[in-house]
């Protein structure tokens, strides 16, 4: 009679390793999630001729909470031993702070989107560049298989949203500003779907969440 393995049990239980197919995919479809409001944001501002503060704080504000819906309903779905689980339910409490403020509060002027805009990619850019540092832990080989599938990618996306609150901080006119928020929804998304097909099935994630 073959007796049950307890520390099999456990790992079932909390369910972290995601070399099984069915957190691969969980992993794959919280990224993806995530990507869509960014792509559909950033293609409707590309195709609409008004650039102005105003569109801004709107395509902003959409962003925002859409981009928190995807995120926190996307890290639900992942076991609570997951780490990405934790870094998208922080970023989808902070899109959704965001995007609520900026359709929200009375204002329109320039100042009032630089400000939202700029302190919500400083915040997002720099939790995301953190999660990827930590969990990047052999991906360079030190520790073959110990860092997570997706750290690689945090660390890009993150260096890229910190990007775009630096050129926010040198803009001085609306349609620049909502031009590059634009772009950047477009390219994090794309880069976002990119990553999220190219997760290998066998993806295999040998960490938990740091406590």
């Amino acid at each position: 009679m073959t007796e049950l393995d307890p520390a099999r049990d456990d790992a079932s239980e909390v369910g972290a390793p995601a070399g099984d197919p069915v957190e691969a995919g969980a992993l794959r479809a919280a990224m993806i999630a995530r990507a869509l409001p960014a792509i559909g944001v950033g293609l409707g501002i590309t195709f609409t001729a008004d650039h102005s503060s105003r569109l801004g704080l709107l395509a902003l504000g959409v962003l925002g909470l859409a981009s928190a819906v995807a995120l926190i309903g996307g890290a639900l779905r992942l076991p609570r031993g997951e780490a990405l689980r934790d870094l998208h339910l922080g970023l989808g409490v902070g899109a959704g702070l965001a995007g609520t403020i900026a359709l929200v509060l009375p204002g329109t002027r320039l100042s009032f989107l630089l400000l939202i805009l700029g302190a919500w990619a400083t915040i997002a850019g720099a939790l995301e560049l953190v999660w990827g540092l930590r969990h990047r832990r052999g991906a360079a080989g030190a520790r073959a298989g110990a860092g997570h599938p997706v750290a690689r990618d945090a660390l890009v996306v993150g260096a890229g949203t910190l990007g775009l609150a630096l050129v926010i901080a040198l803009i001085s006119d609306p349609v620049s500003a909502v031009g590059f928020l634009g772009a950047y929804g477009v390219v994090v998304g794309v880069f976002l779907v990119i990553a999220a097909l190219s997760l290998p099935r066998g993806t295999a994630s040998k960490e938990h969440s740091p406590s």
